[in-house]
């Protein structure tokens, strides 16, 4: 198998456990933490996969923005 199709293959589970994570997250604490969880989860990923791939510039405050509207959205779905 090529490196490429095997490297889908490993993010393909990876992206699996992060689902299941994200339905126990909130089957036990509700949308808006699931929210925060995933877009921690697409933030953090990225900059790594960034940093791995040696491509654009990875920084921290990167991963704080994209990760910032679902801590913002569980703080208002609990609000409520």
């Amino acid at each position: 198998m090529r490196q490429d199709k095997l490297l889908h293959l490993v993010f393909g589970f990876i992206a699996i456990a992060c689902a299941m994570v994200a339905l126990v997250i909130y089957g036990a604490f509700g949308l808006g933490a699931c929210l925060a969880y995933t877009t921690t989860v697409v933030g953090v990923g990225y900059e790594v996969q960034q940093m791995v791939r040696k491509e654009g510039q990875p920084d921290a405050w990167d991963a704080i923005a994209t990760a910032a509207p679902g801590w913002a959205a569980w703080a208002i779905l609990a609000a409520l």
